[in-house]
């Protein structure tokens, strides 16, 4: 059965947040062509993510596609989108199966949907010079209810959250894994992206939530 990974983009976005999930599943595709990613937007229009990369998503929020994993990705500009009353509603709105994915400080959206309590997650756990407080600790203000964890993915069943910008990739590697992956799928697709090494350093830093 065909497998649909959404992710959201916005302006600001971090590059590798978001391209390297939708990277590890275009390779994944080669294999098994049943896997699709791809963009949403706010709406149809053109954002432009850091290193001024312009992207055109293939869906806007009220087109609300059909997919099996939602995933929102970080970067400066959701700082902005913690206050995106659309994309908010569009989060709470998610039916019970679809996965909620973050990387990075997207897990802040979720914090503030109020959809983190009592659950545990993580983010990005190094600060860069322009912040005062790291994301990971901010996040325990934006969701003071929320369990901090310092795993690089941290699997609740439902809500999936990813430590710093490089997790992309182990979160879109992981996301197979939800979407009924064998192992030796995965790793293949690691060894052709050339990560196998990588992949096998940081695949056990993995919290599945019982």
């Amino acid at each position: 059965m065909a497998k649909r990974l959404g992710i959201y983009i916005f302006d600001d976005a971090e590059v590798i947040d978001w391209s390297a999930p939708l990277g590890v599943f275009a390779v994944a595709r080669r294999m098994d062509p049943e896997l699709d990613a791809f963009l949403i937007g706010d709406t149809l229009r053109t954002v432009q993510a850091t290193a001024n990369l312009s992207v055109t998503p293939r869906y806007a929020l009220d087109h609300k596609p059909s997919m099996d994993a939602f995933l929102i990705p970080g970067g400066i500009g959701s700082r902005a989108e913690m206050h995106n009353d659309r994309l908010l509603a569009f989060v709470q709105s998610q039916p019970r199966e679809t996965l909620l994915v973050s990387v990075c400080t997207g897990s802040w959206i979720y914090g503030k949907a109020g959809l983190l309590d009592g659950v545990k997650a993580t983010s990005r756990k190094n600060g860069d010079p322009s912040e005062t407080i790291v994301p990971l600790e901010r996040l325990a203000h934006i969701a003071p209810h929320c369990q901090i964890d310092r795993h690089r993915i941290v699997d609740n069943g439902r809500i999936i959250t990813g430590g710093g910008i490089t997790s992309g990739i182990e979160m879109g590697l992981h996301l197979l894994k939800r979407f009924g992956q064998d192992d030796a799928f995965i790793d293949n697709v690691a060894h052709v992206m050339e990560y196998e090494k990588q992949w096998a350093l940081t695949k056990p830093d993995c919290l599945i939530v019982p």
